[in-house]
């Protein structure tokens, strides 16, 4: 799903319950490569994006355009690209691949490189198990 209802699921990442921002919710503004999105977040965060690769049922790839510039969370970091990938497994599952690119300020790039890690791939997982949700709630 390139854009998706707000998400209600309970925190499970420890982070996100302590207060980081967490995904809630994903707008569009047309269905095809070039075309605008928007990543909110908990705490009012939006993050810019345009789909620069838009394959129904196979591949979304998005640039961040432009993203908050929060001291405490985001000042050390740019994330430039995200991409969920879907692969039919052939048996009626789908699995679910999500990539993100990103750059840090921080050093040493080693340690923080392994939080910024567990940070989104967080987030890829609570957006993807709201798909999920969605998903076979159509089924």
């Amino acid at each position: 799903m390139v854009e998706y209802k707000p998400i209600t699921l309970k925190e499970e990442y420890w982070l996100f319950q302590i207060g980081m921002p967490s995904p809630v919710q994903s707008t569009v503004d047309g269905y095809e490569a070039g075309a605008g999105r928007k990543c909110i977040f908990s705490n009012g965060y939006v993050f810019d994006e345009k789909m620069i690769v838009y394959k129904p049922n196979e591949e979304l790839t998005f640039d961040i355009i432009s993203q908050p510039h929060d001291p405490e969370i985001m000042g050390h970091i740019d994330i430039v690209r995200g991409q969920f990938l879907l692969k039919d497994n052939g048996d009626g599952t789908t699995t679910v691949i999500g990539n993100s690119w990103y750059k840090l300020y921080v050093f040493p790039g080693w340690y923080f490189n392994l939080w910024s890690e567990s940070i989104t791939r967080n987030v890829h997982l609570r957006v993807m198990e709201h798909i999920k949700i969605l998903s076979e709630s159509h089924v």
